[in-house]
């Protein structure tokens, strides 16, 4: 890029969100940084520095691109030298917003802040330069702004903590109102020369496909109108800028539709994949998610699949035997050993797939049961979600929940079925549990409050009920058989809304991590900082999956009802 020969760019002053964060969130208390591979995998050394990419990321490149350096580094980098103030910065922050509860939500750095810290930054440039040259510095450098995404995706759509308070056209008002707010502070503080980015095609993002572009993965398209809109009007926010403040220039830099064009013809562009992310299996994966762990009553049968329901992972395991992480998707034992242990059979139900099992382990019983895996087929092509929680609530379109749930029932009823054919006499089925009070339903479901998610909840009573009906059905029509429906929903709910009667302090979150939404490989060393120091604290372990100690809170019952009304067991684990 050449600029005029009367132009002079001393410094990039960069401002917003995971865009151009280089590393301001590493020493943050929050899940939404990146300082760990393979982040950074193709930066310069292979080093993961912060950015929220595998290496440059915009503010990086168009320093480049400016020649005024290689790259704009992170104001809180702790490696930060005098002579990088003289050049530029970023004082983004991953996961920030225009609207100032985004970045409560992800407990990061808000705009308000970084404005803070560039007060800062202008006393200690005054301190290396002299006023003269910094007014200099200030009035000729180019100052960029990058948010919104986080605003749209996540705490107007994901989270929900501004939709029922605001439609879209009113959330995109306060956000420009607060972007115009923010330039006209820059401006107050010396910045003559503004650039000021437009929101993606936010729905167009693998994450977002995933959570609301429906079975197909289609871009969301929802979150692209909001993004539409307030990109409209940002647009006209800083043309009326040109007239309040001349002697500024203020640039709307759009990015909506060169990267939209860049989606919609990927091989033109020399791309092969345009709606999954690189990173694990690129559906989901942001963040923490995204870690070196990521995978190229449940006991570990998923451990050898490609698939991220597995387990096999610190801090899974924590409290297991000699602190193991075995593929139990709990900190310790599960419902089966536990089961198992109390009818006295043995102390521990090895997964089928174990590559270590013995012989005689046949004899007393191994569980054959795969994390994620559910009656619907289609439950299983998901590789990590269960048949109500997640199959029919991101795809209800197929059915409606009364259809869904008689579908389920009778994919259960056939599998009795076929397990009696096979010889089976003597089963136990469980309930599902109450899902809705999962600490992932109510972060996802339950709006700003995390309350718990009542269409999940009712989902799973009518499905108990259809699913009691029709054990009782085939224990009268199937010769020779004991069928026992063992309750679990119940005595669990107890548990959770009655948790400091039972010696719990917390029933909302998990244990493991934020316990706001770590599952699976998202729950992993990375967060040891914010995992609980002690699990029995919690009625839940990590965001889907209850502790060690609320299992064996219900286990008991559970045993006497079996070890009364049955005598050998093939049990049948629904959830």
């Amino acid at each position: 890029m050449k600029l005029p020969t009367n132009e002079t760019i001393p410094a990039v002053i960069v401002f917003g969100d995971s865009i151009v964060d280089a590393g301001n969130n590493n020493d943050l208390n929050t899940v939404i940084r990146c300082d760990f591979l393979p982040y950074g995998q193709d930066f310069a050394g292979g080093v993961p520095t912060g950015r929220f990419c595998n290496g440059k990321v915009p503010s990086d490149l168009i320093a480049e691109e400016l020649g005024i350096k290689d790259i704009v580094p992170a104001y809180l980098d702790p490696k930060l030298k005098p002579q990088d103030l003289l050049t530029g910065v970023t004082f983004a922050s991953g996961g920030t917003g225009y609207d100032p509860l985004t970045p409560k939500l992800a407990s990061v750095i808000s705009l308000g802040e970084q404005l803070n810290y560039f007060k800062e930054y202008i006393g200690k440039l005054k301190a290396i330069a002299g006023e003269e040259k910094t007014n200099f510095i200030l009035a000729k450098s180019l100052f960029l702004v990058v948010a919104g995404s986080d605003d749209i995706a996540n705490t107007y759509f994901v989270l929900r903590a501004r939709k029922l308070q605001y439609d879209v056209p009113a959330y995109t008002d306060l956000m420009v109102n607060s972007a115009a707010e923010f330039v006209k502070e820059l401006y107050g503080l010396g910045a003559r020369k503004i650039g000021v980015f437009s929101t993606p095609p936010i729905g167009c993002v693998p994450s977002q496909r995933t959570l609301g572009g429906g079975i197909e993965r289609e871009c969301a398209e929802d979150y692209n109108v909001a993004a539409i809109l307030f990109n409209k009007k940002l647009s006209s926010v800083l043309n009326s800028f040109k007239t309040s403040m001349p002697d500024g220039r203020f640039v709307y830099i759009d990015v909506y539709n060169p990267l939209l064009g860049l989606i919609q013809n990927p091989q033109k562009n020399g791309f092969e994949v345009v709606d999954n992310g690189c990173c694990g299996t690129g559906n989901i994966e942001v963040a923490i998610l995204c870690n070196k762990l990521s995978p190229s009553t449940y006991t570990g049968n998923n451990n050898k699949r490609f698939t991220i329901a597995k387990a096999n992972i610190p801090p899974y395991g924590r409290d297991f035997p000699g602190g193991a992480a075995t593929g139990r998707f709990g900190n310790g034992k599960v419902f089966s050993d536990l089961l198992a242990e109390g009818l006295r059979i043995k102390p521990l139900l090895p997964a089928y797939l174990h590559p270590v099992l013995q012989g005689e382990d046949l004899e007393t019983g191994v569980s054959f049961a795969s994390g994620g895996s559910g009656f619907d087929e289609f439950t299983v092509k998901l590789q990590g979600n269960n048949d109500i929680a997640i199959t029919y609530f991101l795809f209800h379109f197929l059915h409606d929940i009364d259809a869904y749930t008689t579908q389920l029932v009778n994919s259960a009823s056939y599998f009795i079925k076929d397990m009696y054919e096979l010889g089976a006499r003597k089963f136990a089925c469980l309930s599902l549990i109450p899902l809705g009070y999962l600490p992932i339903s109510r972060t996802f479901g339950g709006g700003f409050q995390r309350n718990s998610v009542d269409c999940l909840t009712q989902a799973a009573v009518k499905f108990n009920s259809k699913l009691e009906h029709e054990l009782n059905h085939l224990n009268s029509n199937l010769p020779g058989t004991r069928i026992l429906y063992i309750d679990i929903y119940n005595p669990l709910v107890d548990l959770i809304q009655n948790h400091k009667k039972y010696g719990f302090e917390d029933s909302s979150h998990g244990c493991c991590g934020t316990g706001l939404i770590e599952l699976n490989y998202g729950c992993n060393e990375l967060l040891s900082s914010f995992t609980c120091s002690n699990s029995s604290s919690h009625v839940f372990w990590d965001a889907g999956h209850p502790s060690e100690r609320a299992y064996r809170m219900i286990i008991s019952q559970v045993v006497h009802n079996i070890s009364h009304q049955l005598l050998d067991i093939f049990l049948i684990f629904l959830t």
